[in-house]
């Protein structure tokens, strides 16, 4: 295997931010560039490689660029097969998909000049024909090759199919004219035809949540050819003096702890090499704001307890760099009751102190995970559990009529059900709206059956 040099690029910055070298028994390093590091408003690409004029050797830097890469397997497979690349072999395969990386970053041969830049809507767009988005919301709901010309929607993390494109000022989609590197606002997803109702569900449970208080992502169901998709604004978009669309640099909480993809959820990880409250915790802590951010993190978690949502891991969550190297942690996004699908999983994306499912979940458990988090003091952690647990229960109670005559009945029941089984464990009482309804019937031995 040869020695393969890229450049590490991030939005913004006329000059390289890195270097990524695979040498020729295939270990990789990546090292800041001179220019970068004495940049006044350099950022770091991830919190797992802080500004530092010492390289980052093989495993530290082969989680990080390993996350650049998308979890579908389209591209990777084609990229592969074409080029006779193996799976492991990141640089390599960066070096033909690295232009298309998510976000503010992209990784290109050695002295390519740089491909993303800020879009300005009247000359770096093209609107999508009715036709030809129709054609591509069917394909993406079918799982098949996308109409020629479009390109493949891989870098996008996840597994449900979905595709990067533009809302323009008056209303219409649009994709960025080829070459120009302009940045995409919105994300298209388009659920399967065994999950019609995820779009419908997926708006919903974003809009309980922008209810609640909780900084969410703006998202509305789009229909288009009998197709209900979901349509999500990007929280890693802003807006220049010039009214260019412009891209924010961001991480998934994954890339921001040096972990692989695939050890996104607890129960793949191992000590040290997890993502579990400890981990949740050191990535909150160099938050610009740690202690309101652990306040968000708990008011959240218990959220997604309570409407159903499971699939919290580590790519489901991402911070934003801001100037001057300040963190916060960003909008939430894919929020899902993932509990609907008898298909999936009951177990937690991660343990509530050891507890691995709702139904295993103890005060003693919720004591560990905020002590864990950093809450000090019995009383202390009593007191938060208890304000948040009363605000979102409440919310929730007092929505699920609407969400009843919105046709959404059994993701009612589901939150209902939830709140009968959690706000005992907290010392709470169970809203009026929740006692009497119907008992969601899940998986047999995880939620209240009947």
């Amino acid at each position: 295997m040869s020695e393969l040099i890229l450049d590490v690029r991030l939005d913004g910055f006329a000059e390289p931010a890195g270097v990524l070298v695979r040498d020729d028994r295939g270990a990789l390093a990546f090292a800041y560039t001179a220019a970068h590091l004495a940049d006044a408003t350099a950022l770091p690409v991830s919190l797992s490689l802080p500004l530092t004029d010492e390289p980052y050797e093989d495993v530290v830097s082969r989680a990080f660029f390993d996350n650049l890469l998308q979890e579908r397997d389209g591209a990777l497979a084609d990229v592969m097969a074409r080029e006779g690349l193996a799976r492991d072999d990141i640089a390599g395969l960066l070096q033909h998909l690295g232009k298309d990386c998510a976000g503010a970053l992209s990784v290109l041969p050695a002295g390519a000049p740089a491909v993303k830049v800020p879009g300005d809507y009247a000359t770096d767009y093209v609107v999508f024909s009715e036709e030809r988005l129709t054609s591509i919301i069917a394909a993406l709901q079918e799982r098949r090759a996308l109409p020629e010309g479009t390109s493949d929607p891989s870098p996008l993390a996840g597994v449900q199919s979905k595709i990067a494109l533009t809302l323009l000022p008056d209303g219409r989609l649009a994709e960025p004219n080829a070459g120009t590197g302009a940045p995409t606002t919105h994300i298209l997803k388009v659920p399967d035809r065994a999950h019609l109702r995820d779009a419908a569900h997926e708006a919903a449970t974003l809009g309980l949540s922008r209810q609640l208080g909780f900084e969410t992502v703006e998202a509305e169901v789009f229909e288009k050819g009998g197709i209900a998709a979901l349509l999500v604004k990007r929280f890693d978009r802003a807006h220049d003096g010039n009214g260019r669309v412009i891209r924010l640099h961001q991480e998934d909480f994954a890339q921001a702890l040096g972990l692989p993809a695939r050890l996104k959820y607890e129960r793949h990880g191992a000590d040290g090499r997890r993502f579990d409250a400890a981990a949740i915790k050191r990535v909150l802590d160099a938050t610009a704001d740690p202690a309101g951010e652990r306040d968000r993190l708990i008011g959240a978690t218990l959220f997604d307890l309570m409407t159903g949502n499971v699939d919290g891991h580590a790519k489901n969550f991402a911070l934003l760099h801001e100037p001057g190297s300040r963190l916060r942690v960003a909008p939430r996004y894919d929020l899902l009751p993932t509990r609907l699908d008898a298909a999936l999983t009951d177990e937690l994306a991660f343990n509530i102190g050891a507890a691995t499912t709702l139904s295993d979940i103890t005060r003693a458990d919720v004591d560990a995970f905020l002590q864990i988090l950093g809450v000090a003091g019995a009383a202390a952690r009593r007191r938060v559990a208890e304000r948040h647990g009363r605000l979102i229960a409440d919310g929730l109670g007092n929505a699920l009529t609407n969400l009843d005559n919105t046709g959404m009945k059994t993701f009612a029941d589901l939150i209902a059900s939830n709140l009968r089984q959690l706000l005992p464990v907290l010392g709470l009482p169970i809203p009026e709206a929740a006692r009497e309804r119907d008992a969601f019937i899940g998986r047999g031995g995880g939620w209240l059956v009947s």
